[in-house]
């Protein structure tokens, strides 16, 4: 893990440190997403694609469930 600091101008800009640019590959002109969540930000580069991001997120849920039969059952429930 890295872990570097920046300080916050009297403009309220940050300068990315070396660091923290040669470990996400940030160079001049690139877009950065700010998440913020439970009073943290995360910082990431800006994929190209996010539907290429998302492929394969949370595929660990599905792994043990036969998703015909879940399916099946959550469509029977409705009625």
């Amino acid at each position: 893990m890295l872990t570097v600091t920046a300080r916050v101008s009297s403009k309220n800009q940050i300068v990315l440190p070396r660091e923290v640019r040669d470990e996400l590959g940030v160079k001049s002109g690139d877009e950065l997403l700010f998440i913020i969540r439970e009073g943290e930000i995360v910082v990431r580069s800006r994929p190209a694609s996010f539907a290429q991001a998302l492929r394969g997120l949370h595929k660990n849920v599905w792994a043990d469930v036969d998703v015909e039969d879940w399916l099946s059952q959550e469509r029977s429930s409705w009625e």
